[in-house]
């Protein structure tokens, strides 16, 4: 080989070398990352409620699979969680199996997971409006449920560290004060946290929202609702209320 070919030849490669996210296996970019449905269903007993979670962008499709997690936090912690969540210390996932943000709420315990699970890409379009049947494309959702125990509900928040058990509503029945949210977490892929999906998959570099390769976030906030409970009542049935 000439002098004149090896050095752009030599060039080329060092250039290739800087490049692992282009040329590797990879997830498809996320431009779009939200909850399209929430249903919620308050039984005396139990708490219900569906999600669609919806991962879009391209070119390709995204990934067959994606892991949901459900935690419970009081809403007094709100600010300082999502601060926490804000704190690239705790969020980039080139740390690997250093103290992240999952861990480190549960240090502080601030935060209790109710639920994790995984949801398969659908194939199918998904109805979202009865009303107008307008869909969203199943290439691009995951559809989950999740059922929590309003008794256990009580049990696992009730040892938050800043749950007050002494504190009530002024009113002739008795509402403990402290209300409580709860937090969907979609890990990326590549992450320490996506500890349910496929180990094939795993390697496939992810993306979040907006195409940030950084981050082992993908999704991070609390659903639209806020929880309190009633003590048991005559059954020791613990019950709940929402707002």
């Amino acid at each position: 080989m000439s002098r004149e070919l090896t050095i752009p030849f030599f060039a080329m490669i060092t250039i290739l070398s800087h490049l692992p996210i282009a040329f590797s296996q990879a997830h498809a970019p996320v431009w779009d990352s939200y909850l399209p449905r929430i249903a919620l269903f308050k039984e005396r007993t139990t708490l219900d409620f569906e999600i669609t979670f919806m991962k879009a962008g391209g070119p390709g499709e995204q990934s067959p699979e994606c892991q949901v997690y459900v935690f419970a936090y009081l809403e007094k912690d709100e600010a300082k969680i999502l601060k926490l969540a804000t704190d690239k210390n705790l969020t980039t996932k080139a740390k690997g199996d250093e103290t992240l943000l999952l861990d480190e709420l549960m240090q502080e315990n601030v935060a209790v997971q109710l639920e994790t699970k995984v949801a398969k890409k659908t194939e199918t379009p998904l109805v979202i409006s009865p009303k107008s049947r307008r869909t969203i494309y199943g290439d691009n959702c995951y559809d989950l449920e999740f059922s929590f125990n309003n008794t256990k509900l009580f049990k696992e928040i009730g040892k938050l560290k800043n749950f007050d058990h002494s504190s009530f509503v002024n009113s002739d029945a008795k509402f403990y004060n402290d209300k409580f949210k709860l937090m969907i977490f979609v890990p990326v892929n590549d992450c320490k946290y996506a500890t349910l999906i496929p180990e094939k998959q795993r390697k496939f570099y992810d993306f979040a929202h907006f195409m940030d390769s950084e981050t082992i976030i993908q999704y991070f906030k609390p659903l639209p609702y806020r929880f309190q409970f009633k003590p048991l009542d005559d059954e020791d049935v613990v019950l709940l209320y929402v707002d």
